[in-house]
């Protein structure tokens, strides 16, 4: 299986690595492009993966083919190149849809939120796939995502929604953190925030691992933590009265950001 992936980023960095240290791919069944061919070399070094000098090149010679530039740049390079309709395209970005895709391309396309915790093989890659995706494409997909986590097929009106939650969470959830520990700080300057980062940081991973190995929902883990009348409870409530309006916001703050970007993206299909 051929991998090609057209656009090195952080996300397409990402994957190159996460594949590689998954053992999924091969480096040699890898074959990258990038405008500039530094950070291709710099992988190179690392990994002895295939570089091609164009993006026409790479869709020539793979089977699945990851496009990771920027969501407004998708549309425009797929109908510059002549992809074999056997080829499985797989685009990364937010506000292209599988129709959005599918108009550009005849054969199977499908559309993945990766996410940077992979690159740990951990975390939750979310895919969708267009109706003309084979059983074996699927599960080919479905495979080489599972490789670097767990892979999460999601109706594609649900996948916005659910990219906060996968996608978007670590850097939100490391804000969070900051703000967690900024103001332990605050309350008590004697402790050093690198250490109040330090035990936040150990403290998320013993919590995460406990609920998976134990298989607790959060409302029983919270059961277990907070004793009636307890610290853990009293500071429940005072979390209890900001952060659901605060969770609200963000969604639909979220919701409002990926219209905006589904409305450019029409746009520019309309004066093409």
């Amino acid at each position: 299986m051929n991998i090609g992936i057209i656009g090195l980023g952080s996300i397409g960095q990402m994957l190159v690595k996460a594949f590689c240290k998954s053992g999924a791919v091969a480096p040699e069944e890898l074959v990258v492009f990038n405008r500039t061919r530094e950070k291709a070399d710099n992988l190179r070094a690392a990994y002895d993966l295939k570089i091609a000098d164009t993006a026409q090149a790479v869709c020539n010679q793979v089977d699945i083919l990851f496009i990771c530039t920027k969501p407004l740049e998708i549309l425009p390079l797929l109908r510059t190149l002549s992809i074999p309709a056997k080829t499985h395209v797989v685009s990364v970005a937010a506000g292209v849809s599988i129709a959005d895709l599918e108009g550009v391309h005849t054969g199977s396309v499908s559309k993945v939120i990766p996410t940077v915790t992979s690159s740990e093989l951990r975390g939750v890659s979310l895919f969708a796939c267009s109706e003309r995706l084979s059983s074996e494409q699927r599960e080919q997909l479905k495979w080489l995502l599972s490789r670097i986590g767990v892979a999460q097929e999601i109706a594609e009106e649900e996948i916005e929604t659910a990219t906060i939650l996968t996608s978007s969470a670590p850097g939100l959830i490391a804000g969070i953190l900051e703000s967690y520990a900024q103001a332990a700080v605050r309350k008590t300057p004697a402790l050093s925030i690198e250490l109040a980062r330090e035990m936040l940081v150990e403290t998320m991973l013993g919590t995460a691992t406990l609920l998976q190995n134990e298989k607790l929902g959060f409302d029983q883990l919270i059961e277990r933590v907070a004793t009636k009348g307890g610290i853990t409870e009293e500071g429940l409530r005072v979390l209890d009265k900001t952060l659901p309006k605060g969770f609200d916001e963000l969604f639909d703050m979220t919701a409002s950001k990926h219209d905006m970007l589904k409305q450019m993206i029409h746009k520019q299909n309309s004066t093409l």
